[in-house]
């Protein structure tokens, strides 16, 4: 939690390179969806790779360990305006101070993000990304919590068509809870 919630500040911060994957070829709907999520998303993504399950259009989806939502913004474009996507992640923590003002998409540096935990980064995008979609109202939740304990956040059983996590569940110490709450809220 101290790792990935105060000492990264942005992706190449990262102290490994054991979670860089081989490069394959991106289609290109996934380079375009890519190239629309927001800058300050995009320099807080310390995932692995992507994941990106096939025949998405109107599905409901959770991330697991969702961090600032580059994966969740990247599929609530693939899932379309009507269906959904939810993440969830346990990260705390601040990012170092900036110039406190909110930063441009195309032409801030990254320090100057203002100070927030990685659910929040992705919460304070999410009227971004709902216009930058062209979307009448947001297909994207944002929730801290943990996903050993999915209840506790509201998420109901037979909720999601799909359970995704990129690279987190190895963290979790009890990876048993997590499978048995991804089953349990699992259509």
């Amino acid at each position: 939690q101290d790792y990935y919630g105060k000492e990264l500040q942005k992706s190449e911060d990262l102290k490994t390179n054991a979670c860089i994957t081989s490069a394959r070829p991106v289609s290109k709907l996934v380079r375009d969806a890519l190239e629309r999520i927001h800058e300050e998303v995009v320099a807080r993504y310390y995932g692995c790779g992507l994941v990106i399950p096939e025949c998405l259009t109107s599905c409901r989806i959770l991330d697991l360990g969702s961090g600032s939502g580059r994966d969740c913004y990247l599929l609530s474009q693939l899932v379309g305006e009507q269906g959904h996507v939810t993440g969830i992640d346990m990260t705390k923590g601040q990012v170092r101070h900036g110039s406190g003002a909110p930063p441009h998409p195309s032409s801030s540096p990254l320090t100057s993000f203002p100070s927030s935990c990685q659910v929040e980064v992705a919460k304070k995008h999410i009227a971004y990304h709902t216009d930058k979609f062209g979307y009448r109202k947001p297909n994207v939740e944002f929730f801290h919590g943990y996903m050993e304990k999915l209840g506790d956040a509201g998420l109901a059983d037979e909720s999601y068509d799909v359970v995704i996590s990129n690279c987190v569940i190895n963290l979790a110490p009890d990876k048993r809870a997590v499978l048995q709450e991804a089953f349990r809220v699992l259509k």
